[in-house]
């Protein structure tokens, strides 16, 4: 029989690569029954999966055969379609364990009422709220069981530079020991009664404050793009942690760089201003990347729903 005129195929198949082609573009509006759909079609993509190498295995196995046969009784074949079924299942099993990847971490699902109250007092408004589960789990998390993911003591710390706590806020020197930028301090100047309280003594401690500053820092910056017209949330977002990572200038510059450049749109990022940029494409020492890589790689870790926003989507809201 031709498989394409069986139900099970466009089941297991079909529709679910569809739902995953068309949830790569990210349309706007989508909200956690949608997420839920999204991975109920990776579980039938891995029913697919899983059978389609249950066949490449067992290519001299006929499980209808099988079947017919266990009707009329012998105990031989019942066995060996009970054996098909028992290597499905694992191989399903496999499949969707590898599809669902890690869990969100236990610091994360911890903490999740208190961002999610922070982001109702600060940001109701703020689009893609499982952003900043993805946020906060790029700048703390080495890997998902590291004893400084999802904490407030997460640091990195040089002789030029210190980034503290959950948003990494970062202040810098310069050679002479004169301070370069400091961006707890521009957090507090955004927001001065919200942040009142956060400074350089308890940045290590307060989960609330490290919290309310990087929704303060993001709710600012997505109010400068509105105003320069970018409508797309998704756009807005992708130039916002461009801009927390590497600093609202760069952006500013990358898109200016973009408008000069024939074919290139400067309101949106994917596409277009994310293959533009000033910044220096020597790689850094110590870190094995360039400042243009970092600042890419931070926007690809962290905007589309994979590979990290998918995890927070029930904790915090797509």
């Amino acid at each position: 029989m031709n498989p394409l005129k069986r139900w099970r195929w466009w089941a297991v198949l079909a529709l679910p690569v569809a739902v995953i082609a068309i949830n790569s573009f990210g349309p706007d509006g989508w909200r956690e029954p949608v997420v839920k759909l999204l991975w109920l079609s990776w579980t039938a993509l891995c029913v697919a999966l899983a059978h389609s190498a249950r066949k490449a295995l067992f290519d001299y196995a006929h499980g209808r055969e099988a079947w017919l046969k266990a009707m009329q009784h012998p105990v031989g074949a019942g066995l060996a379609f009970l054996g098909l079924c028992l290597v499905s299942a694992v191989l399903v099993l496999a499949f969707t364990g590898f599809a669902r990847a890690q869990p969100v971490p236990q610091p994360a699902q911890a903490m999740a009422p208190l961002v999610v109250h922070e982001i109702e007092q600060h940001w109701p408004a703020a689009p893609r709220r499982s952003y900043l589960g993805a946020l906060i789990e790029k700048e703390t998390c080495i890997t998902l069981a590291h004893r400084s993911c999802w904490s407030t003591t997460a640091r990195l710390k040089t002789s030029r530079e210190e980034g503290a706590g959950l948003g990494q806020l970062t202040r810098a020197w310069r050679p002479d020991g004169t301070l370069r930028f400091d961006a707890l301090e521009e957090a507090r100047a955004m927001a001065p009664q919200a942040l009142r309280e956060l400074n350089w003594a308890n940045v290590y401690t307060r989960a609330d404050l490290g919290v309310r500053a990087i929704i303060v820092k993001l709710r600012d910056c997505h109010s400068r793009f509105e105003r320069l017209g970018i409508d797309d949330e998704m756009a807005r977002l992708a130039f916002c942690d461009a801009a927390y990572n590497g600093g609202l200038g760069g952006v500013q510059q990358d898109r200016k760089l973009c408008a000069l450049t024939d074919g290139c749109d400067p309101a949106q990022w994917f596409g277009h201003v994310e293959h533009h940029s000033a910044k220096s494409r020597t790689p850094w020492q110590g870190y094995g990347a360039s400042a243009f890589e970092i600042n890419r790689a931070h926007v690809r870790a962290t905007v589309p729903l994979e590979p990290r926003r998918w995890r927070y989507a029930q904790w915090l809201g797509v």
